[in-house]
């Protein structure tokens, strides 16, 4: 993003991001919490929907003592970069992860470093499969996470060409995917598996035009990690069969629904994971993950194997379709995510503010992180959110929606 384009988008969102700010809808924070409940500053309670820990871990006793287990171990933090040397725990993790995932595992502090050490490596062409042509166009979905999108001036000085398509367009990826060909070129499609917003990629079919263009797919699966597949391996990876194609490229989130903190890259072959290992920006010249992460991540990572992330998906599930059914969503793929269309932004913060008050906390988007005049209210469902939690916040919302969108009813 430009200087120009940056300066746009603070004067045109200062004010909102500030009425929602002086709300309590942004920038506060808490001071206790006891499951899905909150103590906020002045010292009310809610029962908030923005945790995006869908399966609980994060409170996991496992996942803690693992923590304590490697902090007493090897302190606080060694700050170093991993080319030089690294701790023999998170040696162990990326092992684990890459037998997990069924791939090649490199953790990083978080999904945004890992783009940071991969993204230009892939522009570059020198991550491609050898059939592939090393001249790289990018094409990102309009949705794809901001993480990404970031990157897109970087990019540019190594790929020939960035465009952005609309969300899930598969016409319009074909076309650019005969463009390119024509040119001697690779496209590098970056999508979200899960997006944050809701709703899926359509991954099969994205597979099905990678078997007959130079294709290169780069998932962003944070949000379907841990949630989707037997093994928790996430919407995207699941998609695929044991190995992990060449051309397949899929990060993975170790916070929200795996419970920790941090990320990762999981690349398709030992090759292309040591030159990210050797030449990624943020791996070579950054610090590794939080070495208490390292620990919890470790005994997450057996939960993962032991069944008891499976029994949690099963109950993230009937709570999703709880909330459905009293809420009246009618998604066509399953996500924890929800959200509440309503358009006008001054609204979705008056129903916030209307919400809060009821003492449930949701998130609140409009512009920048949504387009103008789509404002939602997004919701994060887990596993810790108990039935009477939901059927109050769906009573909640239907009450204020009533008052506040009734003809002649100013927010």
């Amino acid at each position: 993003m430009s200087a120009r384009n940056t300066s746009f988008v603070v004067q045109a969102a200062e004010p909102g991001i500030s009425r929602a700010r002086d709300a309590g809808l942004m920038h506060t924070h808490f001071c206790a919490r006891d499951g899905k409940t909150v103590r906020l500053p002045d010292g009310r309670e809610a029962v908030e929907f923005i945790n995006c820990s869908y399966l609980g871990l994060d409170t996991h006793p496992r996942a803690l003592e693992g923590a304590r287990r490697v902090l007493d171990q090897y302190g606080l933090h060694f700050c170093c970069a991993r080319t030089r040397l690294s701790i023999e725990p998170n040696v162990a993790l990326e092992d684990k992860l890459s037998r997990l995932f069924r791939g090649h595992a490199i953790t990083f502090p978080s999904v945004t470093t890992a783009h940071m050490s991969t993204l230009p490596l892939l522009a570059s062409g020198d991550l491609l499969p050898d059939d592939y042509p090393r001249r790289t166009r990018f094409v990102f979905d309009k949705n794809s996470h901001a993480s990404m999108q970031f990157l897109r001036p970087v990019i540019a000085e190594e790929a020939e060409a960035v465009t952005v398509i609309g969300h899930n367009d598969l016409n319009a990826l074909e076309d650019e995917l005969k463009d390119a060909s024509a040119r001697g070129q690779t496209v590098v499609y970056l999508a979200d598996g899960v997006y944050s917003m809701g709703g899926v990629s359509p991954v099969p079919e994205l597979l099905e035009l990678s078997e007959r263009y130079p294709l290169v797919l780069y998932l962003d699966d944070a949000h379907g990690t841990s949630i989707f597949g037997k093994n928790g391996e996430g919407y995207a990876r699941g998609a695929f069969g044991e190995e992990l194609p060449g051309h397949v490229f899929i990060t993975y989130s170790l916070a929200k629904g795996f419970g920790c903190n941090g990320g990762g890259v999981l690349l398709p072959s030992k090759w292309q994971a040591e030159r990210v290992r050797s030449f990624g920006m943020t791996y070579a010249f950054s610090a590794p993950l939080d070495f208490s992460v390292v620990g919890a991540a470790l005994e997450v990572v057996e939960l993962h194997l032991d069944g008891t992330v499976e029994a949690l998906q099963k109950t993230l599930r009937a709570r999703v379709a709880k909330f459905d059914e009293r809420v009246g969503c009618d998604a066509r793929d399953f996500s924890p995510i929800r959200t509440v269309a309503v358009g006008d932004e001054d609204l979705a913060r008056a129903l916030g503010e209307a919400l809060l008050a009821c003492g449930y906390l949701p998130s609140v988007a409009f512009f920048p992180v949504v387009a103008r005049g789509k404002s939602i209210l997004r919701l994060c469902l887990t596993v810790e959110h108990t039935d009477a939690q939901l059927e109050g916040f769906a009573r909640a919302l239907a009450d204020a929606r009533e008052r506040l969108e009734r003809p002649g009813k100013t927010a």
